[in-house]
C-alpha cells in the first residue's frame, strides 16, 4: 500500500471515528432533554412531544421535537432545532414546534419515509 493510500485511510478512519463520537454525543444529548410540552393533532392521530435540550439563555435554546403516533405510541419523527420562540401548534397538515427558528421545527404530515427511517435510530 502506497503511503498516499494509507494516509488516505488513516484520514477516513478519523473521520468516522469524529462522526460516531459527535453522533453519540447528539444522542446522550437527546434522551436526557426535560421540561417536556405534548399536543395531540386536532384529527387525533399524532401526538407532538417538544422537550428543552439545553438552555443558553432566553434567546438561545436546543430543543427537540417528536411526533409519536397516537394509537401506537410508535415514535415517528424525531428532529433537533433551536428556537428563541418555542410553541407546539397544528396547522393542516403540519407540526410546528416554534414560531419562527430554522425549517427544521416544521414536520409535515403523515411524515416522510426518511424520517420514519431516521426515527429508528437511536
Amino acid at each position: 500500500m502506497t503511503k498516499v493510500a494509507k494516509a488516505a485511510t488513516w484520514l477516513v478512519l478519523v473521520v468516522a471515528a469524529v462522526a460516531a463520537l459527535a453522533y453519540a454525543w447528539d444522542v446522550d444529548r437527546r434522551s436526557k432533554a426535560d421540561e417536556c410540552v405534548k399536543s395531540t393533532s386536532p384529527d387525533g392521530r399524532y401526538v407532538a412531544e417538544r422537550c428543552l435540550v439545553q438552555w443558553r439563555g432566553p434567546d438561545d435554546c436546543d430543543y427537540v421535537g417528536r411526533v409519536y403516533d397516537a394509537k401506537s405510541g410508535q415514535l415517528l419523527v424525531e428532529r433537533s432545532f433551536s428556537t428563541p420562540v418555542p410553541e407546539l401548534s397544528w396547522w393542516k397538515n403540519t407540526v410546528s414546534f416554534s414560531r419562527g427558528g430554522d425549517e427544521a421545527s416544521s414536520v409535515y404530515l403523515p411524515p416522510s419515509l426518511y424520517d420514519r427511517v431516521k426515527a429508528l435510530l437511536p
